[in-house]
């Protein structure tokens, strides 16, 4: 091994890490049709936790499921079912001796993938189309549509999903969450001066 501090044991409150390499979020695209976290997703997790990673950090979890899920097969946080599928996850993680958190993720106006046949407004600061093209990797193409300027309600029940969210992560069983707050989703925005007016 090496003297470098990376790789020293360490806590994180009163969590015990092997090390402080931790899995970075990445978007998935394989949970269900119902945003039901999968087997082979409690596999691909595990595969790190086996692997000797301190911990790990899941792909964007959507919050509520009014404008939050950003693309076709991301998993969410939302019902019973969800919370269940991903105890599964968990379970299989914190079997292999890690532990796991969920990231919290809004979508805003970057909505990547559903397609028109499922619309699905989407909200930001202001009605402000966002630059780009939406990701054909999810599932999406073409320009973004211009947002809905979120009200008061919608920011109420924005911030309403994310304490439940957070709140069904711990029903899972997750050691905490990470809330997504860049790459111009719906909390960034409201720090862009150009999605935001």
């Amino acid at each position: 091994m090496t003297d470098d501090a990376l790789f020293d044991a360490t806590s994180l409150n009163d969590l015990s890490l092997a090390n402080r390499v931790g899995l970075a979020p990445m978007t998935r695209i394989s949970a269900t049709d119902e945003g039901l976290a999968t087997n082979e997703m409690a596999h691909y997790y595990r595969k790190f936790a086996d692997g000797g990673f301190g911990f790990l950090v899941t792909e964007g979890v959507y919050t509520d499921d009014a404008y939050s899920q950003g693309y076709l097969n991301q998993p969410g946080l939302v019902t019973p079912n969800q919370v269940d599928a991903w105890s599964t996850v968990v379970d299989a993680v914190h079997d292999a001796g890690a532990p796991i958190f969920a990231q919290l993720m809004h979508c805003g106006a970057q909505n990547q993938g559903i397609p028109p046949s499922e619309p699905q407004e989407t909200i930001s600061p202001s009605a402000v189309r966002p630059k780009g093209e939406k990701s054909e990797a999810y599932g999406g193409s073409g320009a973004y549509p211009v947002p809905e300027e979120a009200t008061r309600k919608d920011l109420e029940a924005a911030r309403e999903g994310f304490v439940a969210a957070a709140e069904n992560a711990a029903a899972a069983g997750f050691d905490g969450v990470e809330i997504h707050g860049a790459n111009g989703y719906f909390l960034n925005e409201f720090l862009s001066t150009r999605m935001n007016q």
